[in-house]
């Protein structure tokens, strides 16, 4: 219902002052990463493994990984429209 509710709006053609509303999430877990691993002992290398192994889906954040929701606003305006 929510979302049909949501729809209805855009049936109609949009008039007056529009916003930009940016939704952000924050997902955070701490990785320890042993000496054994790392080609060199340092936080660059532990930082760059870790950087790897998410970017190859063997991190996966999830819901007991959620810190928070940020949102944040701002008018369009013809200065804002065209500097996407």
């Amino acid at each position: 219902m929510k979302n049909e509710n949501r729809m209805k709006h855009m049936d109609t053609a949009p008039r007056g002052r529009a916003f930009k509303v940016t939704v952000s999430e924050l997902y955070q877990r701490e990785i320890t990463v042993y000496e054994s691993e790392m080609k060199e002992a340092t936080p660059e290398e532990a930082l760059r493994m870790v950087e790897n192994w998410w970017q190859d889906s063997q991190i996966e954040l999830n819901t007991a990984d959620f810190q928070g929701v940020e949102y944040s606003a701002e008018e369009i305006t013809e200065e804002t429209e065209g500097g996407e």
